[in-house]
């Protein structure tokens, strides 16, 4: 009985979030500027005198995350700060529903929202793509599908559902938005470079300060999430093998990922209710 009231008690937070989100302005504009963005890719693509499928694709993807990072910075933490600065997450939680359901209610509702924009600019771009691929047919990738492409945007999704976990972590001690905000992006920005590093860390034997510090930049890299995993926008360019198998892989990382970083962020945010 309690397990069934836990669902329903997510289930309604998660509702309450996303109408709460579309009804802020600020939704709109992004999206709105994001499909501009998207849809412009029929006029910078002309721009390139040679792979102007490959160039297509890849902006058409970049545009998708992009917006997802203006979600999740601009308007997730705002939805976060605005419960505990106006004090509404009191009075939700002097209701029968605990800091886990609200946590994962407000995630899931964020969640559907970061969907509905993946779905929504997907499709945009895969419009302009279509275009672009029919009108200049000699530039088509070689071995390009849209199985591929499709498996590309889930995982930037995906990679937009473990940034989101990101920053409800953050947020769970950080006495400030504005600290979480960073942090969250200081993570971004480690865990799309953490591959790169360690790369070169262990084929470089004279990599400065960091030089005989494999061991190190291992450990880091297996605590921060790898970004760069999701990152597909190659593989769909260039029309390169990209099985089931390895999406599964990544998905399955993203989501255990995510839902260890939610397990954290209600077990921090209790001792800081607990605190307050």
């Amino acid at each position: 009985m309690s397990s069934i009231r836990s669902l329903r008690n997510i289930r309604v937070l998660a509702g309450a979030t996303f109408t709460e989100v579309i009804r802020q302005r600020a939704l709109w504009g992004i999206l709105g500027l994001a499909c501009i963005m998207t849809m412009s890719n029929l006029i910078f693509t002309t721009m390139f005198t040679w792979d102007l499928g490959k160039v297509s694709i890849e902006f058409g993807l970049s545009a998708v995350s992009f917006t997802g990072l203006l979600l999740i910075f601009f308007l997730g933490l705002k939805i976060m700060a605005d419960d505990l600065e106006r004090s509404r997450i009191y009075m939700i939680l002097s209701r029968p529903v605990t800091i886990g359901e609200y946590i994962f209610g407000k995630y899931c509702g964020l969640a559907i929202i970061l969907l509905v924009a993946t779905v929504i600019l997907g499709i945009s771009a895969a419009i302009s793509m279509h275009y672009v691929l029919w009108k200049y047919p000699g530039y088509v990738p070689p071995g390009f599908s849209w199985k591929i492409y499709i498996m590309a945007l889930s995982c930037q999704w995906i990679s937009l559902l473990v940034i989101q976990a990101l920053c409800f972590f953050w947020f769970s001690f950080a006495s400030h938005s504005f600290i979480a905000l960073i942090l969250a992006a200081m993570s971004y920005i480690v865990g799309q470079n953490m591959e790169n590093l360690r790369y070169v860390i262990e084929k470089n034997p004279q990599a400065g300060f960091l030089s005989g510090q494999e061991g190190l930049i291992k450990v880091i890299s297996w605590i921060v999430p790898n970004l760069s995993l999701f990152d597909k926008k190659h593989e769909a360019a260039y029309g390169l093998a990209f099985s089931f198998k390895n999406f599964f892989i990544i998905s399955s990382y993203g989501i255990s990922y995510t839902l260890l970083l939610i397990l954290f962020s209600i077990f921090l945010y209790q001792r800081k209710e607990l605190a307050a």
